[in-house]
């Protein structure tokens, strides 16, 4: 036992004062020897305030450790005093010191490495109280507002009108963009919050990402991309317009004055007139589709039951599912899942989707279409739509979405990206993930 020495002393002192008041008690009774039961009285005291001194200096041993917890010294050592009854719980609080010494070493050398690691990111940061009080300002913060202190949120709106109340009002589940004029220079902000609480005290922490040059980038790869697909669709039409231009031209040209135009020679020039009319149709009906993707109307919100509108799409479709020897299951939860939509557009969606699964089944044994209806987390809903097709290859992949871009002989390369354009109308996203080879799988996330 660890306090042995202690527990026999005190089971000594207590058996002591046991027999010393049975003595008191015969002799009172048995003699009544005043003088004996005066010095027995004497020795009772003594034995009583020995003990008493014994108990309270383990009391104030405790209560000294104890303060010097509080009052977070360490520096105490307990072991070099010189009461050997105490020396193995004097051991074990200088061993419980070190502990605190270690654990406060550690937590000093995590909170500096957390404050170094703040502001080595290049993502500003801003966390605030309940109150509106700024706690964290880091160094990037600091250069995309070109400021070097903040103490309260409000004086964000000194530097652009709107920018507290964007940060009050984000959610978690929120990302919303904002754009910043810093130094005659348009800035834009992705901007993102969680919650924590510390010490009962609600934190918010804000972060602040510059995506410009992103946004330029994808803004400039995306200009590329439609000028090339521009530039192929025109040059296609203008190549045959221009030889039968040509053509046309060659025949009046060659043709003495008063002469009249051979048979041959007048077949000639209504077939050449035919790929020029031909061709400026064509290019009447890109411009159309551009167009169609440029101006698209306002959603008609209302609340949807998913799985209502697959199955009401998978009717229409089943006809040329049933040609292709396509199966086709729904997995869906119990609870009924809706959604505040337009329904038109999420049947346009569902029909594009469903489409482009045929089309990727084709030559495939063992077609099968998956549709998945999912609740996520804080409201979201997620479908996906997974066929077994021949996947998409990987120079493709990023080509997806590219307007006008197809693979197919008859297809007009206007569905994914048409898609994807109606799903940002109701804030949401169209991905997909694909390997060459299948599945593939494309995922529609309805935010809340």
């Amino acid at each position: 036992m660890m306090y042995r020495r202690l527990y026999f002393i005190i089971l000594f002192r207590v058996l002591g004062l046991l027999v010393n008041c049975m003595l008191l008690a015969f002799i009172w009774f048995k003699y009544q020897d005043v003088l004996i039961l005066v010095n027995l009285l004497i020795l009772l005291c003594i034995q009583i305030v020995f003990f008493v001194r014994k108990l309270n200096k383990v009391n104030r041993d405790l209560e000294h450790f104890f303060s010097t917890v509080r009052n977070h010294d360490s520096s105490v050592k307990f072991n070099s005093r010189k009461a050997k009854d105490y020396q193995k719980l004097y051991q074990q609080f200088d061993n419980i010191n070190k502990d605190i010494q270690r654990i406060k070493i550690e937590n000093q050398n995590q909170d500096q490495y957390f404050k170094v690691l703040v502001e080595h990111v290049a993502i500003g940061l801003i966390s605030i109280d309940s109150k509106g009080k700024v706690l964290l300002f880091n160094k990037a913060a600091q250069e995309i507002f070109n400021k070097l202190y903040l103490y309260r949120v409000e004086d964000l709106d000194r530097i652009q009108d709107g920018l507290c109340n964007t940060i009050l009002e984000i959610e978690p589940s929120q990302k919303k963009l904002f754009s910043l004029q810093r130094n005659n220079e348009l800035v834009q902000l992705a901007i993102k919050a969680t919650r924590l609480k510390l010490s009962g005290e609600e934190i918010k922490l804000v972060s602040f990402q510059n995506i410009q040059q992103e946004l330029d980038e994808k803004e400039l790869d995306a200009w590329h991309k439609l000028i090339r697909v521009l530039t192929h669709e025109i040059m296609n039409s203008l190549s045959p317009i221009n030889s039968s231009i040509g053509t046309i031209s060659e025949i009046f040209k060659n043709q003495p004055e008063g002469s009249n135009i051979s048979q041959e020679e007048s077949e000639d020039v209504v077939t050449g007139l035919e790929i020029i009319e031909e061709r400026t149709i064509g290019m009447v009906d890109f411009v159309s589709r551009f167009r169609d993707l440029t101006l698209l109307p306002s959603p008609n919100f209302k609340q949807i039951n998913l799985l209502e509108r697959i199955e009401q799409n998978l009717k229409l479709l089943r006809e040329n599912l049933q040609e292709a020897g396509i199966e086709v299951h729904v997995v869906h939860p119990k609870e009924v899942l809706e959604v505040n939509a337009d329904p038109s557009m999420i049947d346009q969606i569902l029909i594009n989707l469903v489409n482009n699964s045929i089309q990727a089944l084709i030559g495939k044994e063992d077609k099968s279409i998956i549709i998945r209806i999912i609740q996520e987390s804080e409201g979201r809903v997620l479908v996906e739509i997974e066929d077994n097709g021949c996947g998409i290859s990987d120079e493709n992949r990023d080509e997806v979405f590219t307007p006008f871009f197809t693979t197919k002989k008859s297809g007009s390369g206007v569905g994914l990206s048409l898609s994807r354009q109606l799903m940002k109308l109701h804030k949401g996203t169209l991905s997909f993930t694909s390997q060459e080879g299948g599945p593939t799988v494309f995922k529609l996330h309805f935010n809340p």
